[in-house]
C-alpha cells in the first residue's frame, strides 16, 4: 500500500547502484544508494530500487529513516495523492539520427531567418532570466497541446528545418555550446512551424553527467545514437 508519493517537480531514474533524483525547483541533480532505498519500494509505487525476494522484511524504523531526509528534502509526500508514482520514464530507445544533411534544404529566406534569431534569443534570456522549472513547463504545456490535438510530427519536414538550424547557428552561437542552450533553442526554432519533438534528460552515474537532446519517437535531432545511449533518462518534456 502507497505511503508515499513522488513530489511533481521531482524525477528519478536508476543508473547502476545509484538512484538519481532531478530537483526541479532547485534546478540541481543529487545521488542517492539504490541498495539503502530499496525499503521504499513496499510504499512509493514505481520506486527503481527494489527489495530482494528472500531480503528481511524492515522494521518501520527503517523505513522512516530512509524516507525521513527525502520528505523533508520535499522529494518525498507523506499523502501519496498529493504527488506521483516514482516510476522512471522510458521513452524510446534511440535509433535514428537526424542530423544528416537535408535531400531538399530549406532556404534561408527572412521568415527562416528571423524564426531562427528569436528562437535563439528567446532560449538564451529565458535560461539566463526564467526559473528552469518555468521554462520546463512552458515545453511541457505546448507539448500536451500537441498530443491533444493528435497531431503527427512530419519527419522529413524537421529534418530539413534541422538542417536550416545548424547552417545558421554557426553565426550566432558556437557549435559546441552546451546542450541545454542548444536544445531549448531548436525547440523554439522548431515550435515556430508547428513542430514539438521531446525534449530528453539523461544521467550517468560515475562520473556524473548529465546531458539532454531533441528526440522525436526513436529519432535524435542533435546528437548522435552513440552519445545518447551513454545515459539513462531521468525527464522527457
Amino acid at each position: 500500500m502507497a505511503r508515499y508519493g513522488l513530489a511533481q517537480h521531482v524525477f528519478v531514474c536508476r543508473d547502476k547502484e545509484h538512484i538519481v533524483v532531478l530537483d526541479l525547483k532547485r534546478d540541481r541533480y543529487f545521488s542517492l544508494d539504490a541498495d539503502r532505498t530499496a525499503v521504499l519500494s513496499p510504499f512509493l509505487p514505481g520506486w527503481p530500487a527494489q527489495l530482494a525476494a528472500d531480503a528481511p522484511a524492515d522494521t518501520e524504523a527503517s523505513v522512516a529513516a530512509v524516507a525521513a531526509p527525502l520528505v523533508e528534502q520535499g522529494w518525498l509526500l507523506e499523502t501519496p495523492a498529493l504527488g506521483k508514482e516514482a516510476t522512471p520514464v522510458r521513452p524510446p530507445p534511440a535509433d535514428v539520427e537526424l542530423i544528416t544533411e537535408a535531400d531538399e534544404p530549406v532556404k534561408l529566406g527572412a521568415r527562416v531567418l528571423v524564426a531562427f534569431v528569436t528562437a535563439s534569443l528567446f532560449a538564451k534570456f529565458a535560461l539566463r532570466f526564467w526559473r528552469f522549472e518555468r521554462v520546463i513547463r512552458r515545453v511541457s504545456q505546448r507539448r500536451t497541446e500537441y498530443a491533444a490535438a493528435g497531431a503527427q510530427l512530419d519527419i522529413e519536414a524537421a529534418r530539413r528545418l534541422v538542417d536550416a538550424f545548424y547552417r545558421l547557428r554557426v553565426f550566432l552561437f558556437a557549435s559546441r555550446e552546451k546542450c541545454l542552450y542548444d536544445s531549448f533553442a531548436m525547440l523554439e526554432f522548431l515550435a515556430r512551424y508547428g513542430f514539438f519533438p521531446c525534449w530528453v534528460f539523461g544521467v550517468r552515474a560515475l562520473p556524473f553527467a548529465a546531458h539532454c537532446w531533441v528526440q522525436y519517437r526513436d529519432t535524435v535531432f542533435n546528437d548522435t545514437v552513440d552519445h545518447v545511449r551513454g545515459y539513462t533518462p531521468i525527464m522527457v518534456v
